[in-house]
Formats: structure tokens, C-alpha cells, sequence
């Protein structure tokens, strides 16, 4: 066999073999500052995140609900882990709605294991106010994306962001149009299994962000579903739950 086809073989392997997505009953680990999220997968401990306010990237996922994983591992294997976990970068993690009585653990606060510093308090009053980056300047067709959760089509906070630059922008510039197409995928786990996004949840996304849309003033809008699912690779599925909004001057 070719020694360089060998090589490649090895190589993409070696990457795959760092990408880790499975179904798992989240853990929950107390620590003197703010719990700590946890999941355990063919006998590993994953780091998840911590408890913070809703303006969070992660998410705490709920006891009683196995959740997704999909995420990927540091690259360097020296790498500390973070709450007796190892650390998962970047990660998404989705709560599945069936109840499972059997998610419910909970650890208790040990010496030597920490959560990692708290860029906010896990509640509302306890958020310290933080001024929103300023976006470059936007001209011509613009294209903005919100991502979901395995089979959900709630909007997170950052989704609502990007509906309101997109709204923001499309009002701006008088937009000749504004698409917003919707998809719902397919996610493919570390075991080899495949798990497909329910029937008509991409039309219910796009049509979801369109009244949004349109209650922000939006006009000059289209709205359209693409039925069947995204496929998968087993690395960037979460990028394929999305809508997207192509606004055209």
C-alpha cells in the first residue's frame, strides 16, 4: 500500500480521534464558587462549563435529561484538566427532552478541585454590565447565522443578538431583500450512530426568526425550509442546526 496514503490515513485518524460527541447523563460538581458541569463517555471524565447568567456561551443542561456532546478535545494532551474533567473546545451541548430519572448526580465540593474564574454570576443581579464589542462597519450582502441545540428551536440569547443586527442592518441599508432560510441536521456520534433532527423543525426555525424579523420592521422578506437534513461528519454537525439571513441591499 502507498506509504503516503498510509501516512494520510494515519493522520486524518489521529484528528477524528480527537472529536467526541455521545449521549450522557450530565454530572453535576459542587465547587466553593460555582458548580460545575461534567460527562462521563467510555470511562473519561469531559469538562462542559460552569453556572453562569444567560448572556453565557454555555448553557448548564438540566438533572433528569441526558444530554449531547459534541466537542473536541485540546490538542495538547498535557493540557490540565478543569474541574476533574477534561476540557472540550470548543463544545455544545444539548438537553434531550425525554426524562430519565437515573441523571441525577450530583458531587460534592473537594479539595484541590476548582471551577474555573466566573466571567459572570450565575444570576441577574449579580451581572456585572459589560458594553457589547463594536461590529466593523457592515456593507454589501451580508449573510448572519443562529445555531440551536439539537432538536430545539429555542433562541438562545446570542441567536437574539443576531436576529437584531440583521434587523439592525436590513433596516439601515433599505434592503432589496431578506431570506431567511432555515435547516434543521444530522449528528453523527463517536460510537458510529446517527441522529437525525425531527421532521419540520427547519421550517419552524425559519418561520420563528421571520416573525421576528418582521416585528423589528423588517420588510422585503422571504422565508424558505430545506426539508431533508443536513448531512454529518461527526465535527461540525452543531454548525448545521442553523437559520440564516441574507440580507441583500
Amino acid at each position: 500500500m502507498n506509504r503516503a496514503f498510509l501516512v494520510a490515513v494515519f493522520a486524518v485518524t489521529a484528528v477524528l480521534g480527537q472529536q467526541r460527541s455521545f449521549i450522557a447523563c450530565p454530572i453535576v460538581r459542587d465547587t466553593k464558587t460555582v458548580p460545575c458541569f461534567l460527562a462521563e463517555y467510555e470511562g473519561e471524565t469531559y469538562f462542559l462549563g460552569i453556572q453562569q447568567d444567560i448572556t453565557s456561551d454555555f448553557h448548564p443542561p438540566q438533572l433528569k435529561h441526558e444530554v449531547l456532546v459534541e466537542g473536541r478535545v485540546a490538542s495538547d494532551p498535557r493540557a490540565p484538566r478543569v474541574c476533574g474533567g477534561i476540557p472540550l473546545h470548543p463544545v455544545s451541548v444539548s438537553v434531550i427532552k425525554e426524562v430519565n430519572l437515573a441523571c441525577n448526580t450530583l458531587l460534592p465540593a473537594e479539595t484541590g478541585i476548582e471551577a474555573p474564574p466566573a466571567m459572570r454570576g450565575p444570576g441577574p443581579s449579580s451581572r456585572r454590565p459589560e458594553p457589547r464589542a463594536a461590529h466593523p462597519a457592515l456593507s454589501g450582502r451580508q449573510e448572519f447565522t443562529i445555531l440551536y441545540s439539537f432538536n430545539d428551536d429555542y433562541l438562545e440569547y446570542a441567536g437574539n443578538q443576531v436576529v437584531s443586527d440583521a434587523a439592525e442592518y436590513a433596516k439601515r441599508i433599505h434592503a432589496s431583500s431578506v431570506k431567511v432560510s432555515g435547516y434543521r441536521a444530522t449528528s453523527l456520534l463517536s460510537n458510529g450512530q446517527r441522529l437525525v433532527e425531527k421532521s419540520g423543525l427547519a421550517e419552524k426555525r425559519a418561520q420563528n426568526i421571520a416573525t421576528l424579523m418582521r416585528g423589528l420592521g423588517v420588510s422585503n422578506l422571504t422565508v424558505e425550509w430545506k426539508a431533508e437534513a443536513e448531512p454529518a461528519d461527526g465535527s461540525t454537525d452543531p454548525s448545521s442546526r442553523r437559520v440564516t439571513i441574507a440580507v441583500t441591499p
